[in-house]
């Protein structure tokens, strides 16, 4: 018989996450180093670290390895905007503009810019899935590392000071300040790593009524 762990894993198949990382990831260096666990119910089952902690100096990873762990506000977001799905406020698929009037004026960026730029209606509006998705045809405004030369809807963004250190906007604010930005693409169409998790803050502070620091702070910590 197979051993099976306390969890009800059957520790064999554990394993083959370890072949599966060495295998794929380590073994053709798409990754240095990283760790692996998984619990069931808040029981580990399985822990283990894989590689290096510094290539160049061949320090092989630790299990004690401190890691800088970016984004991890947008899965709470996300959350926090779920917690209000399971409560009936929203269905996936329904537009944004349910809350967000002035998102029913999007348009989307076909070519040119400025004055110039040539726009056309959505095929269909942005919906709670798309933001949620990063699917929805919004953009980060540029400013990300590596991207180049910028696009025209990114110029249009800092025109708009969306999102911009020296604004003070509130959420509706700056969602209204959204809906004057055609969308990149049509809604679903495509993915884009962008501002939709601001969007899903902003959503849950609209929906709940509730500042959104307060709605994270008495529902989820």
């Amino acid at each position: 018989m197979t051993a099976t762990h306390a969890t009800g894993f059957d520790l064999a198949r554990l394993e083959r996450i370890g072949d599966h990382i060495e295998r794929n990831y380590i073994g053709p260096q798409k990754i240095a180093g990283c760790q692996v666990a998984v619990a069931r119910r808040g029981v580990p089952a399985y822990a283990k670290s894989f590689g290096s902690m510094d290539l160049e100096r061949g320090k092989p990873m630790r299990d004690d390895a401190i890691f800088r762990i970016y984004s991890m506000t947008k899965p709470i977001t996300s959350v926090a905007l779920m917690m209000l799905y399971e409560r009936g406020y929203f269905q996936l698929n329904d537009p944004v503009s349910r809350y967000v009037p002035s998102w029913r004026n999007h348009r989307v960026w076909v070519s040119g810019e400025g004055e110039d730029m040539v726009t056309e209606r959505p095929r269909r509006p942005a919906s709670f899935r798309d933001v949620l998705s990063h699917s929805a045809g919004l953009t980060y405004g540029g400013g990300l590392p590596g991207v180049g030369i910028q696009h025209p809807i990114d110029k249009a963004y800092r025109a708009l000071k969306i999102r911009s250190s020296d604004t003070t906007d509130s959420m509706v604010e700056f969602m209204d300040k959204l809906s004057q930005v055609p969308l990149r693409y049509h809604p679903g169409e495509r993915w884009m790593y962008s501002l939709a998790t601001d969007v899903c803050g902003a959503l849950v502070e609209i929906i709940s009524g509730r500042p959104f620091a307060d709605f994270l702070r008495e529902e989820i910590f």
